[in-house]
Formats: C-alpha cells, sequence, structure tokens
C-alpha cells in the first residue's frame, strides 16, 4: 500500500508542468544563493572582538535598531525554505482541481525568493 502511494506522488502531473518545474528550480536556486552569501559575508564576524554581533535592522527614523549575533542573518534563508515547502505542498493538493491556484502559489515562491534574497544583500550592506 505504501509504495502504491509513492508511486502516485511520481506519476502526479503536477510533477511534468513546465512553469511549475521552472518556477521551484529559480527558488531552490536564490534559496541556495541566498545561504551561500549571507554565509560567505558574515561569517567573518564570528572571530571579531564584538562576539560575532551584526547589525540585523535598519530604520530611517532611528537608524540602527536591532542588534544580534551573525547566525540570526540565516533566519532570512530558513523562512524561504519554509515558504518552498509549504507553498509546493499547497500546491500539489490543489493542482488537480484548480491548476492556475496551483501555478500563482508556485510562481509566488519565486517572487517571494527574490525578495527575501534583496533582503539579504540589504542586510550584507549594512554591516559592511
Amino acid at each position: 500500500m505504501l509504495f502504491y502511494n509513492i508511486s502516485k506522488f511520481f506519476e502526479h502531473p503536477y510533477r511534468e508542468d513546465l512553469a511549475v518545474k521552472l518556477n521551484l528550480i529559480a527558488s531552490i536556486l536564490l534559496n541556495i544563493i541566498t545561504w551561500f552569501i549571507l554565509w560567505y559575508e558574515l561569517h567573518a564576524f564570528s572571530y571579531s572582538d564584538e562576539f560575532g554581533q551584526i547589525f540585523l535592522h535598519y530604520n530611517i527614523y532611528f537608524g540602527i535598531d536591532n542588534i544580534g549575533y551573525w547566525t540570526s542573518a540565516f533566519i532570512i534563508p530558513i523562512l524561504g525554505l519554509f515558504i518552498i515547502i509549504f507553498n509546493n505542498l499547497l500546491a500539489y493538493i490543489f493542482y488537480l482541481r484548480e491548476k492556475l491556484i496551483s501555478q500563482l502559489l508556485v510562481f509566488t515562491q519565486t517572487i517571494l525568493q527574490i525578495i527575501l534574497f534583496i533582503a539579504a544583500i540589504f542586510l550584507i550592506l549594512l554591516n559592511i
């Protein structure tokens, strides 16, 4: 019975849709690039004299208003990974009922990954 359910997963038409494949690949690549850029740029702060403290948030009214450990910056790609998993799960469930909703969910996850990537770039620029 378990083998039957697993084989049904791999034969689902959701996996054959080109728009779903392209958006999923783009989202995963953006998430991996975000992980790598944050690690590469912020890892040096772990050896600094300030015990790895970085600026996490900047506000135009008050300036820098949140300071934390350099590992706190990885909330951005973790959130992106959660978005990828959740949106793909919902898109998989809704694909046979409504194909457009499924494609919009996957497209939205790609847009959100772009926004999170830009947020990571701004976080790095804040700390340079």
